[in-house]
């Protein structure tokens, strides 16, 4: 684990910081949730076919994967909030730049892919700084609210955009209007980060040691709790992304394949869901800090065990009764609201800061595969069976793996320091 000076004093101006990493969050997927609502008039747009306009969705997702592998190494070379900065920059910029370049499809992809590399910045930036900012009871709640901030951003894109877009009639317009916000952002981070400029408390320097940070990495690589992250992190995103994308649409479609509610039941029962994953994350912060000493493992696995819960919405006792209905998706919400923010508490804990940005872009970058993969998996089962009941049963399932795979990372990471320390040692020594 790194080394904690109990020394070190850590002003309130951290709050200020919380808040540029919280907003940046809320930027990106303000950015990604833009055009969900506006495809069919984005294909008009640019006289394009709709499946055409839906793969900008996949440029986003995809560059937002290559961008947690780049975004790394670069937080370890130029800082965490130069990395935060760089996001916001990616969110606003191209969004607004829409307004005048966006009238070709391959203009629009490369925006796309711009944006999309505003989500690996962010999320490696983050980390660094509340470990630079926060002391080790505060990290799990400070990596809370930005978690929470995440789906907040995802709201107020499928408000704003769609709004904008009626009271103006055009979608590039209804873009730069979006833009508005990440621009407000940014300059809010270029104010907080040039004011704070060098009055870290704490240090990201390299390993207390004085070995290199390229042999503390070398060391966490085939240090086995890593791959032991990186799996329960894919695992992690394997569930978020099936099931925000499949719940509306099993809720939704008729029988037999869903519960029939139809669009509107299913889309405010969807919401439900949701919320509780908002409020997870700043929850589950405090509780970590407050009773656990910053500690995420516990946390981490009580959230995939609320997820297993999913698995009762496939039953007539549960959907048929309003308030048990509500129960059960108010819990695997609250689960999956509490993966990432935990992951990312026990990155912090767990690696010295020279390295943390790697190690965050490793097990995030990586793990962000388990949502294509799940997607694609959910897909398949659904059109051999005809039905959701499959889909609804391997989130399940995935939930009791993950569960499994981290309460064995828990029982490994005690002893992690050692085993990085006497790697690196062989490294330096060998």
């Amino acid at each position: 684990m790194p080394h904690e000076h109990s020394t070190v004093t850590y002003p309130p101006v951290r709050w200020a910081i919380l808040a540029a990493c919280s907003l940046a969050s809320a930027c990106f997927q303000l950015a990604a949730m833009s055009y969900p609502p506006l495809l069919g008039e984005v294909a008009k747009g640019l006289n394009v076919e709709l499946p055409k306009a839906v793969q900008l969705m996949t440029y986003f997702m995809l560059f937002s994967t290559i961008s947690f592998f780049v975004s790394g190494p670069f937080v370890d070379r130029f800082g965490p909030a130069v990395a935060i900065i760089a996001s916001v920059a990616l969110a606003s910029i191209p969004t607004l730049a829409t307004l005048w370049i966006g009238h070709s499809y391959a203009a629009v992809v490369i925006i796309r892919i711009l944006q999309g590399c505003s989500v690996g910045f962010c999320m490696a930036g983050t980390v660094p700084l509340v470990m630079q900012w926060f002391p080790p009871h505060q990290r799990a709640f400070a990596l809370g609210v930005t978690g929470a901030f995440l789906p907040l951003g995802a709201v107020l894109g499928s408000i704003v955009t769609p709004a904008a877009f009626i009271a103006l009639g055009d979608w590039r317009t209804a873009m730069a209007v979006v833009s508005i916000i990440p621009f407000a952002v940014l300059a809010y981070c270029l104010i907080v980060f040039g004011m704070t400029k060098g009055r870290a408390p704490a240090s990201a320097g390299g390993p207390a040691d004085g070995a290199s940070s390229g042999d503390a990495f070398k060391a966490a690589l085939i240090s086995p709790p890593t791959w032991l992250g990186v799996a329960v992190t894919f695992v992690a995103n394997w569930l978020m992304q099936t099931a925000f994308s499949l719940t509306p649409s099993y809720f939704t479609e008729p029988a037999p394949a869903g519960l029939g509610l139809g669009p509107l039941a299913g889309g405010s029962l969807t919401t439900i869901l949701q919320v509780a994953s908002i409020i997870a994350p700043v929850v589950g912060g405090y509780i970590a800090g407050r009773f656990f000493n910053g500690r995420s493992g516990g946390l981490l696995i009580a959230g995939l065990v609320l997820v297993i819960t999913y698995g009762a919405l496939q039953f007539q006792t549960v959907y048929d009764m309003q308030a048990i209905f509500v129960f059960f998706l108010i819990l695997p919400g609250l689960g999956i609201g509490l993966l990432i923010p935990m992951l990312q508490t026990k990155i912090a804990a767990s690696y010295e800061p020279c390295i943390v940005g790697r190690m965050n872009g490793l097990w995030l970058g990586i793990g962000s595969f388990g949502g294509a993969v799940g997607l694609f998996v959910s897909a398949e089962a659904l059109a051999a069976t005809g039905t959701y009941i499959a889909a609804v049963n391997i989130i399940t399932l995935i939930a009791f793996i993950g569960a499994v795979l981290a309460a064995i990372l828990n029982r490994t990471q005690d002893d992690v320091a050692a085993r990085t320390n006497a790697t690196r040692q062989w490294f330096v020594g060998g």
